[in-house]
């Protein structure tokens, strides 16, 4: 399977690789990295946040592709780990958004780095019923094999995430019955009237 990214880099006016679609004549990308970064709170690409994000992490979790670019051209660590042991890539799997995440595979991020948790991307995007990262990573590689501390594999998460998606709905379904059953008692005393 082949994956179709349609940002592709190029040199902008500062010399840095940047999507055809953030770099103009008007607009170069040092400038806009910077703007970002302030806008941020971050002082520089290197610096870290609550928790320990980094610029690049948040970019990531905003599915803003161009700043990962940039970023990462700016020498951003990509293996950058949080206070929780996450890097940039479990960031742009919580967003969902497909540049992010196949950039910093491409970075040479571990599609299967696990957390403190002992908990990988792919096990994330299973028990956050995500099925679209899923079939993502899996086709950057990602391994289903391994296991989280209770025993279950991503296939086991997204199993139990589908099984409480059916008994809420279940639920649902018979909430709705019962008020409909409801509606059929209260109209034959509204006729009577």
């Amino acid at each position: 399977m082949s994956l179709q990214f349609d940002a592709l880099p190029h040199e902008s006016g500062c010399g840095q690789r940047v999507p055809h679609t953030v770099a103009g004549p008007q607009t170069p990308a040092c400038s806009l990295l910077h703007k970002w970064l302030s806008a941020h709170d971050f002082p520089d690409a290197h610096s870290r946040g609550v928790d320990g994000i980094t610029p690049l992490m948040l970019a990531a979790l905003h599915g803003e592709d161009a700043i990962v670019a940039t970023l990462l051209d700016e020498g951003a660590r990509a293996g950058a780990l949080d206070d929780t042991g996450n890097h940039a890539l479990w960031y742009a799997c919580l967003s969902g958004a497909p540049g992010p995440i196949v950039r910093l595979v491409g970075a040479g991020l571990d599609v299967d780095h696990a957390n403190a948790n002992d908990i990988t991307c792919l096990m994330q995007a299973a028990a956050s019923g995500r099925v679209e990262v899923m079939w993502l990573l899996i086709s950057l590689g990602a391994s289903d094999s391994p296991v989280a501390p209770d025993g279950r594999n991503a296939f086991d998460m997204a199993t139990d995430f589908g099984r409480q998606l059916l008994l809420t709905v279940g639920r649902l379904r018979d909430v709705r019955r019962g008020s409909s059953r409801a509606a059929d008692k209260v109209a034959p005393y509204n006729a009577a009237r």
